[in-house]
């Protein structure tokens, strides 16, 4: 056999098993196309059903009371969150008063800052709700001078960008330092409520307001406009904090909350307002400007 004749068979058969590879290639790709089509229309198909079922149990209970009423529960509590991460908080401010409202007005001697924010925490879909966030703000600073904090609620948008952050702030109306308050009871304090509902805000920030301080283990007098401007400086700081991302370490500064994924990403935005209760009647509502940050942020 002559070697021209040996080399052109060499390339022959290199140029089937190329082919042969080719078509492997495209025969995987085929089946992988094949597959992803088949589990996209299992989880159309699931998907589907799933809402079947939902509008079954509706209209087999259209006319249950109780059914009704926590459908137009949920849809409003829905369409608030939807408003929430578009920057409209006062859908959420409604039915935020209204919550409060419907407790008891013996309750108003005990409410406090948790309990607001076990109020709040059930008006949000908790798969996009992650109360308490844990920061590191300063890594620097020593344990107990503002190296850590804690955000009230951080909002997740579902579509991953424009996620919300909330400071809640309560004002007690046992401790507002005015003619009004010498020991009331439950119908003074509701009649107080009914008051500060429409008072002037200029006044009404100037209120004096008492309080009792953990780190200076006493009673310390502000006014309700101190209160609010704090919670103010507050959010500027945790919204900042977050906007840089995951803290790797106790020493550096950002996001250290195991239930948060955190992802680099296009920039996205980050917005926050304060909300201060005052009773259960008034709801003051400061936002702070929005922040830039090149990050995604996932609940685990």
């Amino acid at each position: 056999m002559s070697i021209s004749k040996n080399y052109s068979g060499q390339n022959v058969i290199a140029k089937n098993k190329k082919t042969e590879k080719t078509t492997e290639k495209i025969t995987l790709k085929v089946k992988q196309k094949s597959e992803l089509k088949r589990v996209r229309e299992d989880n159309t198909d699931l998907t589907t059903e799933y809402w079947k079922k939902q509008c079954q149990i509706l209209e087999q209970n259209k006319n249950d009371l109780v059914y009704k009423q926590a459908v137009d529960n949920a849809i409003i509590a829905v369409s608030a969150y939807k408003s929430l991460i578009t920057n409209d908080i006062i859908p959420f401010i409604k039915i935020l008063k209204n919550s409060l409202l419907s407790r008891s007005r013996m309750s108003l001697s005990l409410a406090n800052e948790p309990v607001l924010q076990a109020i709040v925490e059930n008006l949000l879909p908790s798969e996009y709700c992650i109360p308490e966030l844990a920061l590191v703000i300063n890594g620097k600073r020593p344990k107990g001078s503002g190296r850590f904090g804690y955000l009230d609620i951080f909002i997740l948008s579902n579509a991953g960008d424009n996620n919300v952050i909330l400071e809640l702030k309560y004002i007690s109306l046992a401790g507002l330092n005015s003619r009004e308050k010498n020991n009331l009871g439950a119908n003074e304090l509701d009649n107080l409520d009914k008051i500060l509902e429409k008072e002037n805000e200029e006044s009404l920030l100037k209120r004096p307001y008492s309080y009792w301080s953990k780190e200076d283990k006493k009673t310390k007098i502000t006014t309700i406009g101190e209160v609010l401007n704090n919670g103010v400086k507050q959010l500027s700081q945790y919204i900042e904090t977050i906007s840089k991302g995951r803290a790797m370490s106790y020493s550096s500064s950002g996001v250290f909350d195991e239930r948060v994924k955190i992802t680099r990403s296009n920039p996205n935005k980050l917005k926050g307002f304060v909300i201060l209760v005052i009773g259960f009647r008034r709801i003051l509502c400061k936002s702070i400007n929005e922040v830039k940050t090149n990050y995604v942020y996932n609940k685990i």
